[in-house]
């Protein structure tokens, strides 16, 4: 599929990233943007945030043009943006379906005791104001990889889903990338820089668990993280230092 020369249109988007927060979706999402065939949202914006608003309020049918009228695009070319809070927002999927129903939608995961990690920093920095244990609380709950999957799942088909695991794409970039274009339908295309990360690290500002709040977040989260095997057959917990020796009775989820 070429890329052509023909008139700029707009419509609902080719694609949604929707998911996890810190867990390298600016680097997956600008490496994207190097293949000809794809597509920022207008001004190049990765992130929209278009359906936070309808949690507190209906999204009207006269509020869908607005959200097409932001992936402008010409003949073979794809467009899409990445909002990593979609998927921890229980309203956006049905809403996402109003909005594009035929949308593909992309997911990359990371360890979720370290993607807690990330999240504590980044919310700090960003919202110093934030009470610390409201913080932990949301970074906590981004990390219920199964349940928000679930949601995804009760309105969009499993096929129209990709899961891609962050240290895995850090671990083998090309074949990944390779993936992520299989899925999305554009022509091969791997950039000289596909490894290269990019996006803003929170590596400087990490602290180390006490190990209380370790445990903690393994007994919280390790039933999410062994349901997610079960969705995500492929899931390489080696890759997860921090669930690698998790149990296999350890209160999957219903």
């Amino acid at each position: 599929m070429a890329a052509g020369r023909g008139k700029i249109v707009t419509g609902p988007p080719d694609f949604v990233g929707v998911g996890a927060q810190r867990s390298g979706t600016t680097w997956w999402f600008r490496t994207l943007l190097s293949h000809p065939q794809i597509r920022p949202p207008r001004k190049g914006r990765k992130e929209l945030h278009f359906f936070e608003p309808y949690g507190a309020r209906p999204m009207r049918d006269e509020d869908i043009p607005r959200y097409h009228d932001l992936f402008p695009r010409r003949p073979g070319q794809i467009a899409g943006e990445w909002t990593p809070r979609y998927m921890a927002d229980a309203w956006t999927a049905p809403l996402l379906r109003r909005a594009a129903p035929d949308a593909k939608l992309l997911v990359m995961l990371r360890d979720p005791i370290e993607r807690y990690r990330s999240g504590v920093v980044h919310r700090a920095t960003r919202s110093p104001e934030a009470r610390p244990e409201i913080v932990a609380r949301d970074a906590i709950e981004r990390g219920r990889y199964t349940s928000q999957l679930r949601g995804l799942l009760a309105v969009f088909p499993r096929d129209r889903i990709l899961v891609l695991q962050y240290e895995r794409c850090r671990q083998d970039p090309i074949g990944q990338y390779r993936r992520t274009l299989e899925f999305l339908g554009v022509d091969d295309h791997v950039p000289e820089d596909v490894r290269r990360l990019r996006g803003t690290t929170m590596q400087s500002g990490k602290k180390p668990l006490w190990p209380e709040l370790q445990e903690a977040l393994r007994v919280t989260l390790g039933p999410e993280v062994r349901a997610l095997t079960e969705i995500v057959p492929d899931l390489d917990l080696d890759l997860w230092s921090n669930f690698a020796d998790l149990p296999a009775d350890d209160g999957v989820l219903a």
